[in-house]
């Protein structure tokens, strides 16, 4: 409900006093950079760095500042704590004001943990916890506020949930940068579970299409950055992004949430940093767009399945167990087959070496198990140096002594005795100023290769012999095929990259720019158990936050298509894991998500995942409509594309199955305007584009037209219903389905 004149003149009165806080914080701000820090008192040795980081600190903040002013707050949340009398009016934004005389906090950042009684909590008794414990009270009142271009109070309603589906309409007709910056105000229950969900526990969320699992996810890390602030720091998060899209979707948005040094790479950035050396990668969407290639005949349908199963054998924890008697071959030779000596003394016998390398160092990379048995083999010399010195001294007095028995001649005695203490001399040298040398000298004859020499011997003398019994010799022999024929020209697979971070992690140990203490991984649909694995491997803990859709899972050849099994097999089944939806769709009409669920409900009981629940009503029908010539069709998307234009459409796709529909389609439409989307891309900027139906995936458009959809192009197989499901779910108002040959039988 609106506010009544008087309460609503007060809260005109709280806007104007908290942008006055603002100003004066701002003023304040500026005057300290114009002074600058010689005034504040460091250590000498830090004292640069320090200055910098305030100038830096107090530079972020002015711009936070200025940038909230127009609207400093979005919500206020009334509590009553038990025991007290005090009613307090939390008021909630995107960043903390202070008063700076009382240091009363004015608002509230929106990531602190009373802000959950706004999230959370409905009018009446309601808890939140903080690092005193858990505080319970009523709330009394939850209340949105609006505000008009000029950051006047244009209205605030009085509420009881968050926000219901009705009023989140408003937000929803913004455009999608606007959409993705002002989601704090309108953050809704099942939203706000993942975004405060435990930092230590995984984190599995299952979102449909356009349920916005990357805002979500930003979110996430804002609110870690905010509350871990003491423990870690923002370039300690990396999100893992499935392309350059997505990291340019991401760049303006992460400034504004305060989290603009979090790391943000692609997967094969990631990995290149792992592994110390960037590769060329077969282009991952030739597999994909050979078997979506329904025209072939039945040797090449047979050689698909064995593509498939060779793909998801390199995608698994079975490859990574196959790689590891491998390794253990690698273990073997890295410890010489023989005791450490220094001319005749033994330090340490090559079963004291062996039980160092294979069992107490075994957590190690072996290149560390071998500088750490180095460092025992020096020590052992250390330690026993003294009593064999005596030794040495005492044999030497006793072959003085039977030398000068033994000869006469005091010349030939002088020569023995001389070349005695040359024998000596050398040897105690050796024990006392060149062990280092002969520790490095006895790991000398074993060369540590980098991991794809390791990974092409593996493959070449190793594979076919550790997989027989346990992988048909077709999935062997296409392997062991594809591997050299890639390496012919340079490049390896996609799926070669998480062995290769797996053998750098096993042999050399991984060093990466910086200490990961969480990773969030977008679109995780498309990665695999392997790569889940190393990604925990990274971050040496179960701190990850894993979203995807399983319905958009096109690369189901090497992705995930059953979280639980995966996510058990990764982390254990004992593991304290936690599993989150996100059912509601706020990016497409209803019309349209009920299309993309009828597509999907085909295979819903596969996939174990709930279908999309649409926010926005009462769009447009989505048209379906058959037409008799190729050309026919290419005629109505022309008179399509000017009606869409003369509505100011922004964004508007002609989505084809492969690349190469996309450049007949083009050339048959006839415009040099309408840009081909290609995966060397690394920006969308709007406008008619035409996009393979594999490459749509993560992009978001006003209008789509999907051509040909029949049921050559789309059959009832997993990978074309998952990639018509995709088709649609691009569409936010208006879609488009035409079709030439009979109509594909997921639509009918």
């Amino acid at each position: 409900m609106s506010l009544k004149d008087e309460e609503y003149l007060r809260e005109k009165q709280k806007l104007k006093k908290t942008k006055e806080y603002i100003e004066r914080e701002v003023k304040e701000s500026e005057d300290r950079l114009e002074r600058g820090f010689d005034d504040y008192d460091f250590d000498d040795y830090a004292d640069d760095y320090m200055k910098a980081a305030l100038k830096d600190r107090f530079t972020q903040r002015i711009k936070t500042l200025k940038m909230i002013k127009p609207k400093p707050y979005f919500a206020r949340v009334d509590f009553v704590e038990n025991g007290t009398e005090k009613r307090e009016a939390f008021y909630l934004g995107k960043t903390f004001i202070t008063d700076h005389e009382t240091l009363e906090q004015v608002v509230i950042d929106w990531r602190a943990p009373v802000a959950d009684l706004y999230y959370e909590g409905r009018l009446g008794d309601a808890e939140y916890e903080c690092p005193a414990g858990t505080i319970e009270g009523e709330i009394k009142l939850k209340r949105q506020y609006f505000f008009d271009r000029n950051g006047e109070l244009e209205n605030a309603m009085d509420i009881d949930i968050t926000t219901n589906d009705e009023m989140l309409q408003p937000f929803l007709s913004a455009n999608s940068d606007t959409r993705l910056k002002n989601i704090i105000a309108t953050i809704q229950s099942e939203q706000n579970k993942i975004i405060r969900a435990n930092m230590w526990r995984p984190l599995v969320v299952q979102g449909v299409a356009g349920s916005g699992k990357t805002t979500i996810a930003l979110h996430r890390i804002a609110y870690l950055i905010y509350n871990y602030d003491k423990n870690f720091f923002p370039e300690e998060f990396l999100i893992i992004a499935p392309n350059k899209f997505f990291l340019n979707y991401i760049s303006n948005v992460l400034p504004d949430l305060g989290v603009d040094r979090v790391q943000q790479l692609t997967y094969e950035e990631i990995a290149f940093d792992v592994i110390g050396k960037e590769y060329k990668i077969e282009d991952p969407n030739k597999k994909l767009s050979l078997l979506i290639d329904n025209n072939k005949t039945e040797k090449e349908k047979e050689l698909d399945e064995i593509i498939i199963k060779a793909s998801v054998l390199k995608s698994s924890i079975r490859y990574k167990n196959i790689l590891d008697e491998y390794i253990y071959e690698i273990e073997k030779r890295f410890v010489p087959d023989k005791d450490f000596k220094i001319f005749d003394y033994t330090f340490m016998k090559r079963d004291e070496i062996l039980r160092l390398f294979c069992r107490e160092y075994s957590n190690l990379s072996l290149c560390r198990r071998i500088d750490e048995i180095k460092k025992h083999l020096y020590n052992s010399v250390t330690m026993r140096s003294g009593t064999i010195l005596r030794e040495i001294e005492e044999d030497r007095q006793y072959k003085i002594k039977k030398i000068r028995f033994e000869n006469e001649n005091e010349e030939i005695q002088r020569a023995e005795i001389r070349a005695l203490y040359d024998e000596t001399d050398e040897v105690i040298k050796a024990i006392t100023k060149d062990a280092k040398k002969y520790v490095n000298d006895f790991f000398k004859e074993n060369k540590v290769l980098e991991p794809l020499q390791y990974y092409r011997e593996f493959l070449e003398y190793y594979f076919e012999d550790i997989a027989k019994n346990r992988v048909s010799d077709e999935q062997i022999k296409y392997i062991k095929k594809s591997f050299a024929d890639v390496q012919r020209v340079g490049k390896i697979e996609m799926e070669d990259i998480a062995p290769l971070m797996y053998l750098k992690y096993m042999i050399h140990g991984i060093k990466t720019k910086f200490e990961l203490k969480h990773i969030v991984v977008d679109e995780a649909q498309d990665f695999s158990e392997f790569q889940f694995y190393i990604f925990k491997k990274i971050v040496k803990s179960n701190s990850l936050t894993i979203l995807g859709d399983l319905s958009q899972g096109i690369y189901f050849y090497r992705g995930t298509t059953n979280w639980q099994k995966t996510m058990s097999i990764v982390f254990g089944e004992d593991t304290d894991l936690e599993y989150l939806t996100l059912k509601k769709t706020y990016r497409t009409t209803e019309e349209i998500m009920n299309a993309a669920n009828h597509v999907i409900s085909h295979m819903i009981e596969k996939l174990n995942c709930p279908l999309g629940e649409p926010v926005m009503k009462n769009g447009e029908p989505v048209t379906i409509k058959k037409f008799d010539t190729e050309k026919d069709m290419v005629k109505q998307i022309v008179s399509r594309l000017i009606e869409f234009e003369s509505k100011n459409f922004k964004n508007i796709a002609i989505i084809c199955k492969t690349v190469e529909d996309c450049e007949k389609m083009k050339k048959a439409i006839g415009r040099d305007d309408i840009h081909i989307i290609s995966d060397k891309d690394s920006e969308y900027n709007g406008g008619i584009s035409v996009v393979p139906s594999y490459l749509s995936k993560g992009l978001e458009f006003d209008a789509v037209i999907i051509t040909n959809a029949d049921i050559f192009n789309y059959t009832k197989s997993e990978v074309d219903t998952k990639l018509l499901y995709v088709c649609i779910t691009r569409a936010m108002n208006t879609l488009d389905i035409y079709h030439v040959d009979e109509l594909t039988e997921l639509l009918k």
